[in-house]
C-alpha cells in the first residue's frame, strides 16, 4: 500500500499528505494477516496479533493527535517534510514512513511491560477443566503445522521437565536429611506433573515423527526424544524411592549420622554440577559440556562408592545401626542411577552431531 501511495504521490494523483494519512492507514491493515494467524493459533499468538495492532493503532492515533496539533499553526507532516526533503515527494513519503515507525517504536518501548500486561488481562490462560491438573506449556497440536518448530519446542517441554525432576531430587534429598516433610505435598503433585508430562509429550513426539517437511537432523533428535523423555521420568521415580527412605527413618523415629548427612549434601552437589553440565550439552549440542559431564559423572560412581566403604567404617564403629544403613544405601545407590539419567540425556546429542 505504501507503494502504491508512493507511485499516486509521484504521479501527482494525490498530495504528500494525503499520502501521509494512507500510509499510515496502511499500517493498521498490515495487523490484519497477524490477526488471522493468530486465531486459529495459541494464546501467545493471540497476544503477540493483539500487541501488533495495539502498537500500530497506538502510533496513528498519537500521530493523528499531533496532527490536529500542527494544524493549529497551519503546518501538516507534508509541508514539514516538503522543507526537510524539498523536490522528492517520494522521499518525502518514504522518510515519513521511516520516522513513523521508529518514532512509535521509541513510545512504546518504554510501556512494554504494561503492554503485556493489558494483552494478559485481554486474552487471559485459557481455563483447564478440573480434571485436567496439568498442561504442556510450550507444544501443543497446532504445532504440529510447522514440524520445524515443534522439534524446538518439544526440546523446550524437555527441558522444563527436566528442571521439575531436579526440583523433585532436591525435595526429596531435604526429606531423608532433615525428615521434614512439609515439602511432600508438592513433591506429589510435581511428580504427577512429571508422570503427565512423560505421557503426553511421548504422544505428541509420535504424532510429530509421522508429519513431513522433517529433516534428518530433526528426526534423529526425535527418535531420541523418547529415551530423553522416559529418563526424566525415571529420575523422577528414583526421588520417590528416596522419599520412601525417609519415610521410612521417620516412621521408626530414626535418622542418619551427621557425617551421613554430609556425604549425602556433597552427593548432591555433585549432581547439580553432572545436571547443570549435563543440560547445557543437551540444550546447546555442546561435545564440550558432555565431557565435563562424564567427568562428574564417574566423580559420581566413584563418590558412592566410597559412601558404602565409610558406611561400613561406622558400622564396625557403631556409629549406625543396619536398618539406618540399609536406607542410607539405598539412598546412595538411587542418586548413582540419577546420574546415569542425566548422562543419558546429555550423551543424546551424540546421534545428531
Amino acid at each position: 500500500m505504501t507503494s502504491i501511495a508512493l507511485a499516486m504521490v509521484v504521479t501527482g494523483l494525490i498530495g504528500i499528505d494525503q499520502g501521509i494519512f494512507l500510509t499510515m492507514g496502511s499500517n493498521i491493515g498490515s495487523c490484519v494477516v497477524a490477526v488471522i494467524a493468530g486465531v486459529t493459533s495459541g494464546t501467545n499468538a493471540k497476544r503477540t496479533a493483539l500487541i501488533h495492532l495495539l502498537f500500530n493503532c497506538t502510533g496513528v492515533i498519537i500521530f493523528m493527535l499531533a496532527a490536529m496539533v500542527l494544524g493549529w499553526f497551519d503546518l501538516s507532516y507534508g509541508s514539514l517534510f516538503e522543507k526537510l526533503f524539498p523536490s522528492a515527494p517520494q522521499l518525502q513519503l518514504a522518510m515519513f514512513h521511516s520516522f513513523f515507525n521508529i518514532a512509535t517504536v521509541g513510545f512504546i518501548l518504554p510501556l512494554t511491560g504494561s503492554l503485556v500486561r493489558l494483552v494478559t488481562r485481554m486474552i487471559p490462560e485459557p481455563k483447564v477443566p478440573k480434571d485436567a491438573e496439568f498442561s504442556l506449556r510450550f507444544v501443543d497440536d497446532n504445532m504440529l503445522r510447522t514440524p520445524p518448530v515443534a522439534v524446538s519446542q518439544v526440546k523446550r517441554e524437555i527441558l522444563r521437565m527436566a528442571d521439575i525432576a531436579l526440583e523433585n531430587v532436591d525435595r526429596s534429598l531435604y526429606m531423608a536429611v532433615h525428615l521434614d516433610f512439609s515439602g511432600k505435598s508438592q513433591f506429589e503433585r510435581d511428580e504427577r506433573q512429571l508422570n503427565f508430562i512423560n505421557r503426553e509429550l511421548v504422544g505428541f513426539v509420535v504424532r510429530l515423527s509421522g508429519k513431513n517437511g522433517l529433516g534428518e537432523k530433526d528426526r534423529t533428535y526425535l527418535s531420541g526424544a523418547y529415551r530423553s523423555i522416559r529418563d526424566l521420568e525415571r529420575i523422577g521415580d528414583y526421588a520417590e524411592n528416596i522419599v520412601e527412605y525417609a519415610t521410612v527413618l521417620s516412621d521408626t523415629s530414626q535418622q542418619f549420622s551427621d557425617d551421613a548427612k554430609y556425604e549425602i549434601s556433597q552427593l548432591k552437589t555433585l549432581l547439580h554440577q553432572l545436571y547443570s553440565h549435563a543440560m547445557d550439552a543437551y540444550k546447546n549440542e555442546s561435545l564440550a559440556s558432555l565431557e565435563e559431564a562424564n567427568v562428574i559423572e564417574e566423580e559420581i560412581d566413584d563418590y558412592t562408592k566410597r559412601m558404602e566403604e565409610w558406611h561400613i567404617s561406622r558400622m564396625e564403629q557403631g556409629i549406625c545401626t543396619p536398618s539406618v544403613g540399609a536406607q542410607y544405601l539405598e539412598l546412595s545407590s538411587n542418586a548413582e542411577r540419577i546420574a546415569d539419567h542425566m548422562i543419558n540425556i546429555a550423551k543424546s546429542i551424540k546421534s545428531i552431531k
